[in-house]
């Protein structure tokens, strides 16, 4: 029915591209994970839980030391959770429940465990996922620039060096991220520069310099990105996460 495992991972560390037979969720007690697809970057913190269904190609990396655990759900038990892969709200009812899951293996009734997945599959199904999801563009050049715009907020490099870096034009790099993400080149980067910003949010640095290591003079118009990505200021992001 499931599969259950801690893990402690120091900073840095990064999973290869995989997949699983089974789906995937992830809860941390400390610390932060990425995890991304082909398409799509998702960014898992203490309270959220993080669901990727079965057959997903996805890879993790560490910004900071983390510990937490992942619950593997069999193809056929999957079939409650979301259809799609995304980052939930985890109150004490999920966290109870997950926590329940992975304690249950060693119950004496065998129908058990799977009630428990069963009502965690539909309690996740209840919920918006979370607006900590950023699309990524699939051209590999444009990939390229993402890829460094994302390990690089605080980059001074504008459009047009990014775009010769990778050989493209700055209208060809403007076509592809809006094609592809939604968003236009300059949108997508403040987007990547506040969702960056987190693992240092988290890490309780002052917000002056949170905004400094993620490209931001002006520490008011950080704060405002922020409110507007998350609906919530640093300081309520990191008093949510250390309650």
């Amino acid at each position: 029915m499931m599969e259950t495992q801690s893990f402690s991972y120091s900073a840095r560390h990064t999973t290869s591209w995989h997949k699983h037979t089974t789906g995937q969720l992830y809860w941390l007690s400390q610390g932060m994970m990425i995890i991304e697809t082909a398409r799509a970057q998702w960014t898992v913190t203490p309270g959220s839980v993080g669901w990727f269904p079965p057959g997903l190609h996805h890879r993790a990396w560490v910004p900071a030391n983390a510990t937490g655990n992942s619950l593997y759900p069999d193809a056929m038990a999957c079939a409650r959770f979301p259809g799609h892969a995304g980052v939930y709200g985890a109150d004490p009812f999920i966290i109870a429940l997950l926590d329940r899951c992975r304690n249950s293996q060693a119950h004496s009734a065998e129908e058990y465990p799977a009630l428990l997945v069963k009502l965690l599959g539909y309690e996740m199904a209840q919920r918006a996922a979370l607006p900590l999801e950023l699309t990524l563009p699939t051209d590999r050049r444009a990939r390229n620039v993402a890829s460094e715009l994302l390990k690089n907020p605080a980059s001074t490099r504008d459009q047009s060096q990014l775009a010769q870096q990778w050989g493209l034009s700055v209208r060809s790099l403007s076509r592809l991220f809006k094609e592809q993400t939604g968003l236009s080149f300059s949108q997508w980067r403040q987007q990547a520069k506040v969702v960056a910003s987190l693992q240092w949010v988290l890490a309780d640095l002052p917000v002056s310099e949170v905004a400094s290591l993620s490209g931001y003079s002006n520490v008011s118009a950080y704060i405002d990105f922020f409110r507007q990505r998350f609906g919530k200021t640093p300081a309520q992001m990191r008093r949510l996460f250390n309650e």
